[in-house]
């Protein structure tokens, strides 16, 4: 009886380790296929990048545009996609980083201004005072 018990428990474990997240992994890539659509981005299982271009139901077949080149692949050849970006999201987060980053650059530049100002040195009667510290003849 406690054999049968180990075979059981061992069984769930296996259920819960393997089969479970394999099936999740399949439905998530059917999902996947079926909802891309023409525009989007698709790499295939080996590695190649390109935009769908067309998608026959009947051939159950994609065509995607790598640069110019029209190639047609197996609907399951397809590892991963990534929605078009129609609004243009992409863009404008690109114009805002830039504008941060060229802000980023004019208030380093003006701190090295403002750091070079402080450290100016002052010739006063052949000697060299800092700003900020005691003239030596204003002791006499």
């Amino acid at each position: 009886m406690s054999l049968l018990l180990y075979f059981i428990v061992f069984g769930g474990i296996m259920y819960f380790l393997m089969i479970r997240p394999q099936k999740k992994r399949q439905e998530q890539h059917k999902d996947m296929l079926s909802s891309m659509g023409v525009g989007d981005h698709a790499v295939t299982i080996g590695g190649l990048h390109g935009v769908i271009y067309e998608i026959d139901e009947v051939k159950n077949t994609i065509t995607l545009d790598c640069e110019g080149v029209l190639l047609v692949f197996e609907r399951s050849a397809i590892a991963r996609t990534q929605k078009a970006d129609p609004a243009g999201t992409e863009a404008a987060n690109a114009a805002i980083s830039n504008a941060a980053e060229a802000q980023a650059a004019e208030e380093a530049e003006e701190e090295t201004v403002q750091t070079q100002e402080a450290d100016q040195v002052e010739e006063k009667d052949g000697l060299e005072v800092r700003e900020g510290q005691a003239d030596p003849q204003d002791e006499e």
